[in-house]
């Protein structure tokens, strides 16, 4: 028997030696056929990536940053209107950290100062949060499930409303994933690298948003519950990480306490009910839709549920991806929930957008778990609604969240004289206004406010003496509700008691401008004669 030898390094066209020509012919073709296959993974995801890069740029010009400049957007102006300085002093008077505002004033003084700029910074937040995304996906999804997750996240209706609002919020959904892709990391491999990067992240985003607090104590927590099965390395270094974010945001938070803790500033909201916190998630994942189509999502929760767990497997472990998923989702949501009855409450769905795109993958990751065919038709339904969201939340004139500051201050020009007053509340309403508003009627606030300092609380005795004085030496009063912190009923029942209505005009959902004749006029005021029933 011949003595077998190790073979020569293969030249790249030939094959074996022991090979015929003709079967090297086909160990070439067979090789010619594979190549392709494996290049065109990248091909496929750079395709997707830039579907989904498109999809978000589409419904922005589309739809989004046509939207009426809405009061927190007016916020964001208007504290960016200032020196840096006192821009900080501002932040520190109000209830958010001063990254996003920083950024932005130095966006607006290089681009431009209309709101349409503004808005475009929340969407380059967004458009970079997308391939952040996918690295995330492909932590705990195969590559297929991962690019159509993506597709699911640039599709979602809450994001693309806040990736078109000059707020901060599409900056805090990309810090977010930025860190959660450090902590898998970090979870999987132990890289000093990716610690360096998880510290460095947590410490920029504790200057995007309080509630990145939220995001930061959920990974904490899992690491808590499986510190018995990470090296004590770990948990050394996830301390070591907290004390640097400690260190990091002591120096605002002594300029915070210097400036009165927000205690003028604070919004006016309700305690959240069980209600509230099944919303949050109905709009993470259909957005803003009526009154009546959300109850209906909103009665469907308990179905969904149960079809879920019918389809877990009994006694089937839970992975620890699918661990981390669950407490990034839903323990920072349960967080703010508890802090809103035991503090103050803020529970707001926009505030804790942060938890979205681990819902988001959680969901695919369950669909993705199912036998195949089940799995495809769920994905395209899922796909189909979140898609159907978006377009009826951008289309729908019932979207709740609208703000149409623009007609209402396009009304009062084409109707008011410099004999009428324009009645805002509440008082914080008059920024969005005025951005559009350039009419002859005097604008005043209820309760009047001369923005020299904090917005005063509204009393109910000092009710009938406002109108009054609205009153006197004016022939319509213009009155927008447009923003109800408590008392907007019974600023509304006061009026149409006391007053005459001549016209009403409903600009979108929780908007009205109502005109009230306190004077004698021959001309009606701009508008058709509406009555409607109370």
């Amino acid at each position: 028997m011949p003595t077998e030898l190790l073979p020569a390094p293969p030249s790249p066209t030939a094959g074996p030696r022991h090979l015929t020509r003709r079967d090297d012919r086909r160990v070439v073709a067979r090789k010619s056929l594979v190549v392709p296959r494996r290049s065109g993974g990248p091909v496929v995801v750079g395709l997707v990536h830039l579907l989904c890069l498109g999809l978000i740029v589409l419904g922005a010009r589309v739809e989004f940053l046509r939207n009426s400049i809405r009061l927190d957007e007016a916020q964001s102006l208007w504290q960016t209107n200032h020196s840096y300085g006192e821009l900080l002093r501002i932040i520190a008077e109000d209830v958010h950290v001063p990254l996003y505002h920083v950024l932005l004033r130095t966006w607006r003084l290089t681009l431009g100062p209309d709101v349409q700029t503004a808005r475009l910074l929340s969407l380059v937040f967004l458009l970079a949060a997308v391939p952040v995304f996918y690295l995330v996906a492909r932590k705990v999804l195969s590559r297929p499930w991962a690019l159509f997750a993506l597709v699911v996240f640039s599709c979602s209706p809450f994001l693309q409303w806040y990736g078109n609002e000059a707020r901060m919020y599409s900056m805090l959904v990309l810090v977010t994933l930025v860190s959660q892709y450090f902590f898998l990391t970090v979870a999987t491999t132990g890289r000093t690298a990716a610690w360096v990067g998880y510290a460095a992240t947590a410490a920029v985003g504790v200057y995007v948003h309080y509630f990145f607090v939220f995001v930061l104590v959920a990974q904490g927590l899992y690491v808590l519950l499986l510190w018995r099965r990470l090296p004590r390395a770990s948990v050394v270094r996830m301390a070591g990480v907290a004390l640097l974010v400690g260190a990091a945001y002591l120096p605002w938070f002594l300029w915070f306490r210097a400036n009165g803790s927000a205690s003028e500033t604070r919004p006016s909201l309700p305690e959240p009910s069980s209600i509230d916190y099944s919303n949050v998630y109905s709009q993470f994942l259909f957005g803003f839709q009526s009154d009546t189509v959300n109850s209906v999502l909103l009665s469907s929760w308990p179905l969904l549920v149960l079809a879920a767990l019918a389809s877990v497997r009994v006694g089937a472990r839970l992975d620890r991806s699918t661990a981390y998923l669950l407490a990034a989702a839903f323990v920072p949501v349960l967080m703010a929930f508890v802090v809103s009855h035991l503090v103050t409450p803020f529970f707001l769905s926009r505030y804790m957008i942060a938890a979205l795109p681990a819902l988001l993958l959680l969901l695919v990751r369950f669909v993705s778990s199912l036998t195949r065919p089940v799995a495809r038709g769920l994905a395209a339904a899922l796909l189909g609604v979140t898609v159907l969201s978006t377009v009826v939340q951008a289309a729908s004139p019932e979207t709740p969240v609208d703000e149409d500051y623009r007609t209402a201050a396009q009304l009062v020009e084409d109707g008011a004289t410099p004999r009428d007053l324009v009645v805002l509340s509440s008082p914080f309403t008059v920024y969005p206004f005025e951005y559009y508003y350039d009419g002859a009627a005097r604008v005043t606030t209820l309760p009047v406010w001369d923005r020299q300092g904090p917005a005063p609380a509204f009393d109910s005795a000092q009710l009938p003496a406002d109108v009054d004085s609205f009153a006197q030496g004016h022939q319509y009063v213009y009155l927008l509700l447009s923003y109800d912190q408590g008392y907007e009923d019974e600023v509304y029942q006061y009026f149409d008691r006391h007053l005459e209505r001549a016209a009403s005009h409903r600009l979108s959902p929780g908007m009205q401008l109502l005109v009230y004749r306190v004077g004698y006029s021959e001309a009606p005021p701009a508008g058709e004669l509406v009555v409607p029933a109370d």
